[in-house]
């Protein structure tokens, strides 16, 4: 009886340490999602020069992407090889915010805007399916609060760096900064 107590104890520990690790992805996803609002009155400003239409085109393009690609992801979360996809979905939107630091043109940066959300609807698809694997009815709800807190987090923090960036050495360094640590985090996955 006290190896099957050792056994759940143990399967508990791999439970919250897989939450800790979708919860920190999590805060990434939303902070390189928050970066472009917060840089975008620097962009007017930059030679790209763009109206406050392509200003809102920008995170219109990311939605509209993310609402298309999401059920794609969540259909094939259901059936196999979810890490795979999720690292290529952290892979994808951290490139993408990196990518927008490059942009010469709005379309550019429109078009990596769009690209975050192809990545980030595949993390937001299949991350709260590992969760659901990982825990039983009784603590799920608690393991899926503590996951979507990375949410009011992460975008303040996507708020305050991109900011904070973007004040100091410009918004193009924001999207690198904020997306260079997602990279990393998928590439390992």
């Amino acid at each position: 009886m006290a190896e099957a107590h050792d056994t759940h104890e143990s399967e508990q520990r791999g439970a919250w340490g897989v939450l800790a690790i979708l919860t920190s992805i999590n805060l990434l996803n939303y902070i390189d999602r928050f970066v472009f609002p917060a840089v975008s009155e620097s962009i007017k400003r930059s030679a790209l020069a763009p109206t406050d239409t392509q200003i809102g085109l920008g995170s219109t393009a990311f939605l509209a992407v993310y609402l298309i690609a999401a059920p794609f992801f969540g259909a094939v979360g259901d059936r196999s090889q979810r890490m795979r996809w999720v690292a290529g979905g952290i892979f994808l939107w951290s490139a993408a915010t990196a990518l927008g630091g490059f942009a010469r043109t709005m379309p550019e940066l429109i078009g990596a805007r769009s690209l975050v959300g192809i990545g980030e609807a595949a993390y937001s698809a299949i991350g709260p399916a590992i969760l659901a694997d990982y825990f039983t009815e009784k603590t799920r709800g608690r393991a899926f609060a503590i996951f979507f807190a990375a949410a009011p987090v992460g975008a303040a923090l996507g708020y305050g760096i991109g900011g904070f960036v973007d004040f100091h050495w410009g918004w193009r360094q924001a999207f690198f900064v904020t997306g260079v640590p997602g990279m990393l985090v998928g590439w390992m996955l």
